[in-house]
């Protein structure tokens, strides 16, 4: 459930950045350079919110798979239980050399799996910084390609600025039954699984 709801702010903010940066375009048209460059700092800060947003939707996933992973190494604990009383029992009856081979051979698999457990467990890095002259450039370059290489004409009424709340998209309420949160964990384990 939670991370549907982030997911519904990730699509809202997308939603406002790309407003943004159409906004700028429609600055740059009016010739009004300094509005069109706060317009891309807000389209940039947007792009961070979803960065954000998807870094925690990462790291809840990251516990999921953890619980699931913590699951399966617990029954693996309890099959390897029952594999040690085994090879005590082979032990009394083979010889010691094959039965050291044998927990040596069990040590490498358990090492093998811890260092899988660490690779997996890696932090995504955040670069937060906000930089938008290359935007700027790179609207500018589109504008004269538009443009044909004109100079901006005085700007006209079809060039209103879009406003960006028209799309914000309210957070459904929490599942009220067992049923619904069991459907909605369902949904999302088989978007995870695609």
């Amino acid at each position: 459930m939670h991370i549907r709801k982030l997911a519904l702010m990730n699509k809202n903010y997308s939603k406002r950045a790309e407003i943004s940066r159409q906004n700028a375009k429609i600055a740059l048209k009016r010739g009004e350079k300094v509005r069109a460059k706060n317009y891309l700092i807000q389209y940039k800060n947007y792009q961070a919110k979803v960065d954000r947003a998807n870094n925690i939707r990462t790291k809840i996933e990251r516990q999921i798979q953890a619980i699931e992973e913590g699951q399966l190494i617990s029954e693996t604990g309890n099959l390897m239980g029952g594999m040690r009383d085994e090879l005590k029992e082979i032990a009394t009856e083979a010889s010691p050399t094959r039965a050291a081979e044998i927990a040596e051979d069990s040590e490498l698999y358990v090492t093998e799996i811890e260092e899988s457990a660490d690779i997996l467990a890696g932090d995504p890095e955040i670069d937060l910084a906000i930089d938008v002259t290359e935007e700027l450039d790179q609207l500018e370059t589109e504008m004269l390609l538009e443009q044909g290489g004109e100079m901006p004409k005085t700007p006209t009424d079809e060039l209103q600025y879009i406003p960006e709340y028209d799309f914000e998209e309210e957070i459904r309420p929490e599942a009220d039954s067992k049923e619904k949160l069991e459907e909605e964990i369902e949904k999302l384990r088989k978007e995870l699984e695609e």
